[in-house]
């Protein structure tokens, strides 16, 4: 009890700096919360590993923000320093028996969109592989913050307004910035789940409370769903480039599939930091997007050809279609799958402890607040996964019981010359593959800091719609301008992602939380 009270404590304090950047020694993480920060901080100082202070951030993440909280799914990317390996976990939805034909129409929304979530049976997996201190010592934190309330965050009231605007929800009425947000039923939650482990989420009391809620409101997850749901441990995908070997998780995440592909696209061609390069890179991701919406899905389900989607075959038949001056129209390109309009609203974090073991973790409700059903009695809100599945029956990912959908989910981490270099993951839906790779590529071509390669202006383009979207505020008005000119088609969004990244140069790490949202880095 002493060492639960110590992280209480220190969660006391006033919180890290948002946005910031951190040098240490020894361990270091970067969150989405300085609330989330500091509770892994506590617990590697502790002597936690980068497992535990996992555990100790992601409930925080889902007390400090609920809008991608406990009950949607995610992927892990974990090196074990012990044994050399790097392993993931899929911890995505499922979805559940129930689901037939014609059930999630183009506008479902509310509690019919909620798969069967992942993320508590998640992290639970991970602890119990590769965690060392209690299990109900690491979300003591997280229970102490929703009892007693926290104030609303900016990037929080922002949601909230942003999911009020698009989608007519409103998941806390009256809440906003700087008010104070209380989850006493949260706080129950939390408390039964540190007493009796992942299992009373899926076979307890939080199982009965969300079934019979959800049964109630037209949702359809039901008890067997939750009491059979497992993570799965996967193996990586690695893909070496230069002298680096990148670890990305395989399908259902199309992480592996699409930095691979772009990587091996690209390296036919010289880089540089120039507008050119920004097209040849949104040129390769294009192609790469196209073999993920025609062929990434469960692979327990569906089978998907890594080998040839990944072989310098695959990447010579792409890289011939590229004009290295001109955009090409994806119509020329092949009719492109049915692409899914996966939800935006994800949070990375990303830990190294002392050891060198890395915990690089991605979770999501989907959209903000997921389908917006706050389970009542329990305090969280459910995905609104379900809508990630292809509505095309005949499509790689389309829908079935148990499947699990498509994801664009990146936890990623990165080797230098056979030794840990970076670990990173973002936020920003289909993009999020895309994302992560210019960031490396800003530290690995263009030869930038970890500071600078996440401050870097982001670019994205998928097969559909077609137009290139970048940072309005970041993008310099020459680039946009030569993309223009190469006949690309343009569209400017406020920002694009949230990346949380460590970077290992031992004996210095360095921690970044991304300056475009609220997060917050630690090191010692």
């Amino acid at each position: 009890m002493k060492r639960a009270a110590l992280a209480v404590l220190a969660l006391s304090a006033s919180p890290l700096l948002a946005g910031s950047s951190v040098v240490g020694s020894r361990a270091a993480l970067a969150t989405s919360s300085p609330y989330a920060t500091r509770a892994g901080l506590d617990v590697l100082k502790r002597g936690g590993n980068a497992a535990d202070a996992a555990v100790a951030a992601a409930f925080t993440l889902a007390v400090a923000n609920p809008q991608s909280g406990l009950g949607g799914g995610g992927f892990l990317t974990y090196y074990d320093a012990a044994s050399g390996a790097v392993w993931t976990l899929d911890f995505r939805e499922t979805a559940p028996a129930a689901i037939k034909p014609g059930i999630l129409g183009p506008k479902a929304s509310g509690p019919i969109t909620a798969g069967v979530p992942g993320t508590v049976a998640g992290l639970a997996a991970m602890h119990e592989r590769f965690g060392a201190l209690p299990w109900s010592e690491l979300l003591a934190p997280a229970i102490h913050l929703a009892r007693d309330g926290i104030p609303v965050s900016a990037d929080l009231a922002s949601d909230i307004a942003r999911t009020k605007s698009e989608r007519n929800l409103d998941p806390y009425p009256g809440l906003s910035a700087g008010s104070t947000l209380t989850q006493k039923d949260l706080a129950a939650t939390l408390e039964r789940i540190a007493a009796k482990g992942a299992s009373d989420f899926y076979a307890g009391d939080v199982a009965r409370l969300m079934v019979d809620a959800l049964r109630k409101a037209g949702g359809i997850v039901g008890t067997r769903d939750l009491r059979d749901y497992k993570p799965v441990w996967r193996a990586p995908i690695r893909v070496s480039y230069r002298e680096y070997d990148v670890y990305a998780p395989a399908p259902p995440s199309a992480a592996g599939v699409m930095i691979g592909e772009t990587l091996n696209i690209l390296r036919g061609f010289e880089l540089s930091e120039s507008a050119k390069t920004i097209h040849l890179l949104l040129e390769a991701t294009r192609r790469a997007a196209i073999d993920r919406d025609r062929y990434v899905a469960d692979p327990d389900v569906r089978r998907v050809p890594y080998r040839d989607l990944l072989s310098a075959e695959r990447a010579q038949q792409w890289r011939s279609s590229i004009d290295p001056l001109r955009a090409t129209p994806t119509a020329t390109l092949g009719e492109p799958a049915t692409a899914v309009a996966e939800g935006k609203h994800t949070t990375h974090f990303t830990i190294v402890d002392g050891q060198d073991n890395i915990a690089s973790v991605t979770m999501s409700l989907g959209d903000d607040f997921g389908g917006g059903f706050l389970v009542p009695g329990c305090g969280f809100f459910l995905n609104d996964s379900m809508s990630d599945f292809a509505g095309d029956a005949t499509a790689a990912n389309s829908v079935q019981p148990g499947k699990r959908m498509a994801s664009s989910m990146a936890p990623t981490i990165i080797f230098r010359k056979g030794k840990p270099y970076l670990a990173l993951g973002s936020s920003g839906g289909p993009a999020i593959p895309n994302i992560v790779l210019q960031v490396f590529l800003q530290l690995a071509v263009v030869g930038k800091s970890i500071d600078e390669a996440i401050a870097a202006p982001r670019y994205d383009q998928q097969p559909r719609p077609e137009d290139v979207v970048y940072e309005i505020a970041r993008a310099p008005d020459a680039v946009i301008a030569q993309l223009r000119a190469m006949g690309h088609g343009v569209r400017p969004q406020p920002g694009l992602g949230e990346v949380n990244a460590v970077l290992i140069e031992r004996p210095k790490i360095t921690a970044v939380a991304d300056p475009r949202r609220g997060g917050a880095a630690g090191a010692f």
